[in-house]
């Protein structure tokens, strides 16, 4: 049985590259732009990847810095960070997708 952050890991990787994929496609193919300022301002200075993978780097600060602070263990921090960007990189790539469908405006 994998461990939770093999787990975490997994679902980090997944996330990022769906939400990767998905804001170049609804990027390239509509009139949509980012929604958040921070990964808007990313993406134009360091390119889509670049941007988009610093995005992730800031959501895992946002996270981990809080529960390292409050006593976690490096482990449990680590899996919090991975599975928490993860998690809402996925919920963003769903959103894209429903974007480029045209049922979310």
């Amino acid at each position: 049985m994998p461990s939770r952050l093999a787990l975490a890991v997994g679902l980090l990787i997944a996330g990022a590259a769906a939400d990767v994929g998905t804001t170049y496609v609804a990027l390239s193919g509509s009139e949509y732009v980012e929604g958040s300022p921070v990964g808007r301002l990313f993406i134009a200075r360091f390119g889509l990847f670049g941007g988009m993978l610093l995005t992730k780097v800031v959501g895992m600060a946002v996270i981990g810095v809080p529960v390292a602070v409050a006593g976690g263990t490096r482990r449990f921090v680590a899996t919090l960070m991975c599975a928490g960007v993860g998690a809402l990189s996925l919920a963003v790539a769903a959103r894209n997708l429903l974007f480029v469908a045209g049922l979310w405006a």
